[in-house]
């Protein structure tokens, strides 16, 4: 059943609903309607809250993670930061000798 209902192309998805609203709407009373309206509103923004909710979390959760891979990455960039020092200061002590050699 699942898969059937969010497999549905998006017009077919659409029209679902506007029958089903239609044919309540046809076999209700207007507080009955009303009644059935607010209940299917109320599941629907539980639905929403609980999604945005997971996707808050997700998203602190992936947040999280990329801060401690960027402090992974200080660490790898205090290493180039080493090793070009080291490069400069070879290639310092070669421009000496070369001056030297003359």
């Amino acid at each position: 059943m699942k898969n059937l209902f969010f497999e549905m192309n998006p017009y077919t998805f659409t029209g679902s609903a506007i029958v089903i609203g239609f044919y309540l709407a046809n076999e209700l009373s207007p507080a009955e309607q009303a009644s059935i309206g607010n209940w299917l509103q109320l599941i629907g923004l539980t639905v929403q809250t609980y999604a945005s909710q997971v996707s808050n979390l997700e998203t602190k959760k992936q947040e999280k993670e990329k801060s401690q891979n960027c402090n992974g990455q200080e660490t790898d960039l205090d290493t180039l930061s080493k090793v070009i020092d080291k490069i400069q200061e070879e290639l310092n002590h070669l421009k000496e000798c070369q001056k030297n050699s003359f």
